[in-house]
């Protein structure tokens, strides 16, 4: 719903803080045109820029003070229960001022401190200043659902929910070379660390305090813990179908207009059915439509929304126009791009802004209930391991990218291996080919390993939703976030109700899986609401054709001859004539260089858009 920012620690005078924190504020203007705000004094500054979803009066100001004076917040998302918290707050004696839940979580820490944490239920970072304490708080929501990233820099301590707005105060802007492996092979980095120099993530169900130029920091929620405990009271079917409609409910919580992104899927289906089931409304729906068949989803889209009287919009992207949304949405990434979507995404956003401020997603379904195609060869790596030689003998043939992938993988050997790389499309040995010194240590996603393995010991699928929830979720969010925030729109993602995430990850696998397809318990308990051709299409996610699109759109064609004289690959890790010859092959048709002259292509452009610009 916002973008907010600060510094903490600075020398400066209250006039230059003041000054500072409103360019940062002001450099995440699309996250809130609705309203800005700021606070300076006495070396702390705090800044808000407002998309007003809550409480649309000027009473939903921000920073907001509490009732006593003493803490100052600024607050970006949603907490879905903030009715309930306000209750218990006003049974406690609070008067409040607004109808905004920024309220509620001022007042609520005023009395509880990061006690209340556990209470929250949203999507959500926000930051308190004490006065009193002369301390500032900072903490995000269990998932990482909204952003928050710091930086170190001269003293000072800098926050902001877009790592730009660090620059725009001072942190010198420059590329992490020391990420190019983990970019390459998982085309994001997990944990804190970031592609950018000095700019880290706050982890989600984390919070920092800083105070007098000292940093702790402290994990408030833990998944392997919350995990740990029986399965859900009653039967699961039951128990999923009802929580997950309390879910929507929840989420459709605004004061503006609510729509779905809908897309030809299960996921965003069954959030439209149950949207559509708890309200007279005509729900907006917003799909992406492709020229290319293979790839398009639009009538199946189209099927769902007349069986709930939805509010159909449809966007297609013209191929032409990529490399320039390309580069703005580079911009707003903040990263190099990384699920081929981010574009449309923006796109579809952008076309819904006029009818909606807020949109539904389906997004966390395949992590928490097991939908990705990738898992099901861990359901099954017995088996695999000892079939890994007569499969290998069809290595020399024509196979399809998906078993050429799988025998690439049946080739680590380590099981840890074949969990920690599921989601990877080129592996470390693949780029040692290019002259890197590519090592595959990758520290936080061997953290979340170790803890995977714990919980699951004896389940490498379980492991690798467990890693997925993790890294490549998180990565999801942020897409999700910069790209519907860029369009000046806050995603909601009703799957990733803590409530749901807990209680399925204590689920026996049979309950997810049946055959060879995950999430089964969705199925079986929103199937009756979708037209059945839902059911049986054969999904491979929100797909881009970006093959023939880098091969065939002229401007995209000629960036990818030129990848090997680009910055940063130019001055990269690698031989320069074998990252010609990868560029080559794919020109000429080859199949399997495409995941890394994809990932080469985005961050050439990224770096030229962002860095560079």
């Amino acid at each position: 719903m916002c973008g907010i920012c600060g510094i903490a620690g600075s020398r400066q005078s209250d006039a230059e803080l003041e000054r500072r924190v409103r360019v940062m504020r002001d450099t995440m203007r699309v996250r809130g045109p609705d309203d800005a705000g700021s606070y300076a004094a006495n070396a702390i500054a705090l800044g808000v820029r407002r998309l007003s979803i809550l409480d649309l009066s000027p009473a939903g100001h921000m920073p907001m003070w509490s009732a006593d004076g003493r803490f100052a917040i600024v607050h970006n998302g949603e907490i879905f229960n903030f009715l309930e918290l306000r209750a218990l707050l006003e049974h406690r004696g609070v008067r409040f001022r607004s109808r905004s839940d920024t309220e509620v979580l001022v007042e609520l820490y005023a009395r509880e401190g990061a006690a209340m944490l556990p209470r929250l239920n949203g999507l959500f970072a926000f930051a308190i200043w004490d006065a009193q304490d002369r301390s500032l708080f900072i903490t995000r929501d269990r998932l990482g659902i909204k952003p928050l990233c710091y930086a170190r820099h001269e003293g000072e301590f800098l926050f902001a929910s877009e790592p730009k707005a660090l620059f725009s105060a001072g942190l010198p802007k420059q590329f992490d070379e020391g990420t190019w492996e983990e970019l390459l092979c998982f085309r994001f980095t997990a944990g804190e660390r970031t592609p950018l120099v000095g700019v880290k993530r706050l982890r989600p169900g984390h919070w920092i305090r800083w105070k007098d130029g000292e940093v702790t920091m402290d994990r408030w929620w833990d998944l392997s813990r919350r995990a740990s405990r029986p399965e859900p009271d009653g039967a699961s079917d039951t128990w999923f179908a009802s929580l997950f409609d309390d879910a929507v409910a929840l989420e459709r919580i605004s004061d503006v207009p609510v729509g779905v992104l809908l897309s030809g899927g299960l996921d965003s289906g069954a959030v439209a059915a149950s949207l559509a089931s708890t309200t007279r409304e005509h729900t907006a729906t917003f799909t992406v439509r492709f020229p290319e068949r293979a790839f398009d989803e639009g009538d199946i889209a189209r099927e769902v929304a007349a069986a709930w009287d939805l509010r159909a919009h449809e966007l297609a992207v013209a191929p032409e126009s990529l490399l320039a949304h390309l580069s703005a949405a580079s911009v707003l990434r903040d990263e190099p791009l990384a699920h081929s979507n981010e574009v449309h995404l923006w796109r579809i956003s952008a076309l819904a802004k006029p009818s909606v401020t807020v949109l539904l997603s389906g997004e966390g379904a395949d992590e928490t209930m097991g939908g990705y195609v990738r898992y099901q060869p861990l359901r099954f790596l017995n088996e695999l391991f000892e079939a890994r030689r007569p499969l290998a003998a069809f290595g020399s043939l024509p196979l399809s990218r998906r078993l050429r992938k799988l025998l690439r993988f049946l080739a680590l050997g380590a099981p840890e291996d074949l969990v920690i790389f599921n989601a990877c499309e080129v592996l470390p040995g693949e780029l040692r080919a290019l002259g890197m010194d590519a090592r595959g240590e990758f520290p936080a996603r061997r953290e979340f390993l170790e803890e995977s393995m714990r919980l699951y010991p004896d389940e490498p699928v379980r492991q690798a939703m467990y890693m997925d929830q993790h890294a490549f979720l998180c990565s999801e969010l942020d897409r999700n976030d910069r790209m519907t925030m860029g369009a000046s729109i806050e995603c909601r993602v009703p799957f990733l109700d803590y409530r749901l995430v807990e209680g399925l990850a204590s689920m026996p696998s049979s309950e997810l899986f049946t055959r060879f397809r995950g999430k089964a318990i969705l199925r079986r308990t929103s199937g009756s609401r979708l037209p059945p051709r839902v059911l049986t299409h054969r999904k491979w996610g929100f797909g881009v054709p970006w093959s023939s699109y880098l091969r065939e759109v002229p401007e995209l064609r000629q960036l990818v001859g030129m990848l090997p004289g680009l910055e940063p690959i130019k001055s990269g890790p690698f031989m320069r004539n074998r990252v010609r010859a990868a560029v080559d092959a794919f020109l000429r048709g080859d199949p399997d260089p495409e995941p890394l002259v994809f990932q080469l292509a985005m961050i050439a452009i990224w770096y030229d858009a962002y860095i560079k610009g």
